[in-house]
């Protein structure tokens, strides 16, 4: 692909020059000046479509490094001496879906700690924590656009928050969904249908 970018670089610049070139005779006229400008664009393609195939060859040679260091190195396959032989592995006795299921029960929570309060890690926040985090309260968030429609403001916040001030009063959602949500149940209650 970088080759063929790099051709039509080339191609860009002889016509370029080809331009400038012809231009020299008739510059005095307007055919010599627009021959001297189509070669100045020529000329500024080129140096922009060359840049671009520079791009794309360092861009191809990022992928293949990417591509060397997920492939494993020869080191990490593991020796022959170190693999079990066959015969263990097809000696080993095999646990039953029960036994299985249990010890993967275990794995997953232990039997010691209650599941309630328990954060994303599995663990318990420290003490320490939890008073950083109370010290250090989250800084309300800044404040986006605001706009007006059908006789209602609303501000829209950073963290994705939307403060409508409607006819019936000032309220607060978390995102636009809920926003939609409270405005289709508005809806519906002032236009109950009959079935």
């Amino acid at each position: 692909m970088a080759v063929l970018i790099f051709a039509l670089s080339l191609i860009l610049l002889v016509a370029g020059a080809a331009g400038g070139y012809a231009s020299l005779d008739l510059l005095p006229t307007s055919d010599g000046v627009l021959y001297a400008l189509a070669a100045a664009v020529a000329v500024c393609a080129a140096v922009i479509t060359f840049a671009i195939g520079v791009a794309i060859r360092r861009i191809d040679r990022l992928a293949k490094l990417i591509r060397q260091s997920v492939s494993p190195a020869p080191g990490d396959i593991a020796p022959a001496s170190e693999t079990p032989p066959a015969e263990e592995v097809l000696a080993a006795p095999v646990a039953t879906e029960a036994e299985s299921t249990e010890s993967l029960a275990e794995a997953v929570a232990p039997e010691d700690e209650s599941p309630i309060n328990i954060n994303r890690t599995g663990h318990l926040p420290s003490l320490e924590a939890i008073e950083t985090s109370l010290e250090t309260p989250d800084a309300p968030p800044s404040l986006v656009g605001r706009y007006s429609s059908g006789g209602a403001n609303y501000k829209i916040f950073a963290d994705g928050s939307i403060e409508a001030e409607l006819s019936d009063g000032t309220f607060k959602f978390a995102s636009m969904t809920d926003f939609k949500r409270h405005l289709v149940e508005a809806k519906a209650r002032a236009n109950p249908t009959t079935e």
